[in-house]
């Protein structure tokens, strides 16, 4: 394989492919790594379907244009994605995303090593000159001019000793999917006991697809679903720590099938880079797992022949490592809608702050008719010149992470820094 490139992009979720995508559409060799089999990162091995609602009440009104809406439009012809009544364009089918993301990148000309794990980088004068790299090949060292930390977890930004902050985290969870269901029963029960738009919605797209959610918290709140979760607690069917947090979502071109946003892993000092932490979290989340799975069976209407079809081989890590870059942004900067002259990303998108302490838990929204944007200066660093930080791992405050952590901001954050990659590659040629 060609050993230099001119952009490697280590991580294959939604801000690395963004990245790729981009550089290489500006004639940019570009390489994507990824450490699974398969592009997507948090939306595919996580799980995490759908994006959040980044934008305003109609699908003309996202806030995230550009690679964004061309993959979620290229799943809208085969069904695989559908359009919310609010506007959120970003509910999706994890499966076929997949699909559509490898197309996305050959389509670009991208060029993808999977399997492989980014070990060690080499800096030479404030630049990175290689990254070593493990897979079933054995060890291999990859040279490029530029390199983009997709991460997540600001890996690559980590290894070249770039300072980064990790002070607080918030609560991991592991995804599952529920098949079989029978979705006119389940949703002829919801809407009788549950007429509040804001806890349970119900919709027909005009393509066709039935968009289903509803939750429930263990917060202090009317939830129509409280009385069968605490039948679930008293009768030992799942524990307190199970009840913590749920919310469902169905999931286009899975008909009978829904998206579950939890269990929250019951372990209070997680850290989410340690992998003693994280493999005892997956253990006791498909302990969880299984609980609640039971208990919809027992309590839920619509649920009696439903089976777990899909447990997310991948926790859902809300936050972790955070850079120190060029400039950090701040909650304030979120709730005051601050503008930059280096803007790469707008979003409206509240704080949401998911506590390992459940009475911690924070939802801050900003003006509904207003929003913050992301400057170019928080992906770039004071340290190596040639390295860009992109998705949730960018200069930030822990609370204005919690913010620009949905995937919206990872492909708006991604599509910068393929862009700016390439602008100054073209620069330097003259």
């Amino acid at each position: 394989m060609n050993l230099f490139w001119d952009v490697i992009v280590v991580g294959g979720g939604a801000s690395g492919v963004a990245a790729a995508v981009s550089a290489s559409e500006k004639n940019c060799k570009t390489l994507l790594i990824e450490q699974n089999s398969f592009l997507g990162g948090s939306a595919t091995a996580s799980l995490v379907t759908p994006m959040m609602k980044n934008g305003f009440e109609t699908p003309q009104s996202s806030l995230t244009q550009g690679l964004y809406k061309e993959i979620l439009n290229k799943l809208y012809q085969t069904g695989d994605s559908a359009i919310h009544e609010n506007g959120n364009i970003g509910w999706f089918n994890p499966e076929i995303m997949k699909c559509a993301l490898d197309d996305m990148c050959i389509d670009s000309g991208v060029s993808i090593l999977f399997n492989t794990f980014v070990s060690d980088v080499k800096v030479k004068n404030d630049k990175i000159v290689s990254l070593k790299c493990i897979n079933k090949s054995g060890e291999i060292f990859l040279k490029a001019k530029y390199f983009i930390d997709a991460t997540g977890d600001a890996d690559i930004a980590n290894l070249a000793k770039i300072p980064c902050e990790i002070k607080d985290v918030q609560a991991l969870s592991l995804r599952l999917n529920i098949s079989n269901l029978d979705m006119d029963k389940f949703t002829n029960w919801m809407r009788k006991i549950d007429s509040n738009p804001d806890t349970t919605s119900i919709c027909t797209t005009d393509n066709g697809q039935l968009l289903v959610t509803t939750a429930y918290t263990s917060e202090n709140k009317d939830w129509k679903l409280k009385p069968y979760f605490e039948k679930g607690i008293k009768e030992g069917i799942i524990t307190e720590e199970d009840a913590e947090y749920f919310q469902i979502f169905s999931i286009p071109g899975q008909p009978g099938t829904m998206s579950f946003n939890c269990p929250r892993i019951a372990m209070k000092n997680i850290n989410p880079l340690n992998v003693e932490d994280t493999s005892k979290a997956l253990v006791l989340g498909r302990q969880q797992i299984r609980r609640m799975a039971n208990f919809c069976k027992k309590y839920f209407i619509g649920f009696e022949d439903a089976f777990i079809s899909q447990i997310a081989p991948q926790l859902g890590v809300r936050s972790s490592r955070r850079i120190e870059g060029k400039y950090k942004l701040t909650e304030d900067d979120i709730l005051s809608c601050k503008k930059f002259d280096s803007a790469i990303a707008k979003s409206n998108y509240p704080i949401d702050i998911h506590s390992k302490d459940s009475k911690k838990n924070e939802l801050n929204f900003i003006d509904k008719r207003d929003y913050y944007e992301i400057p170019l200066e928080t992906m770039l660093n004071n340290k190596i010149a040639n390295l860009i930080v992109v998705g949730k791992a960018i200069s930030s405050t822990f609370k204005a992470q919690a913010s620009l952590r949905i995937q919206p901001n990872c492909w708006a954050t991604g599509e910068a820094a393929g862009r700016y990659v390439a602008d100054e590659l073209i620069r330097h040629m003259f």
